[in-house]
């Protein structure tokens, strides 16, 4: 087990909490290497489904060599980059007009012949 450093990369303290302590990064907190992962995968905020990894995280690990920027002043209320999701076709469903009937009700068969050997 190894010590971090874990970096707000904001201007609000970050509260976060691991087995049932919180912890709290104004600025940088050192943490056992666990907490600190732990810490920084609970400060999302933006996640593109499209392009794995290419995350933006409101905490930064120092020895890991992470992103330690300032943010801007106002964090995105959206946490889903959509970006990637406008070279789709929007999709429309549209009834088929199959109507099926309802299904008849399932009849026990009871197999009164015996095998013998």
């Amino acid at each position: 087990m190894s010590l971090l450093t874990v970096v707000n990369r904001h201007e609000v303290p970050f509260v976060g909490m691991w087995d049932g302590q919180e912890y709290v990064v104004s600025d940088r907190l050192t943490v056992p290497d666990f907490i600190a992962w732990h810490l920084k995968k609970q400060s999302i905020i933006s996640d593109n489904p499209i392009v794995p990894g290419d995350n933006v995280y409101r905490l930064g690990i120092l020895e890991n060599d992470d992103d330690l920027s300032p943010l801007e002043a106002v964090l995105p209320v959206e946490s889903l980059d959509r970006r990637d999701f406008d070279e789709f076709q929007k999709v429309r469903l549209m009834p088929s007009g199959i109507r099926t009937s309802r299904p008849e009700p399932k009849t026990t068969v009871t197999n009164s012949s015996t095998i013998s050997k």
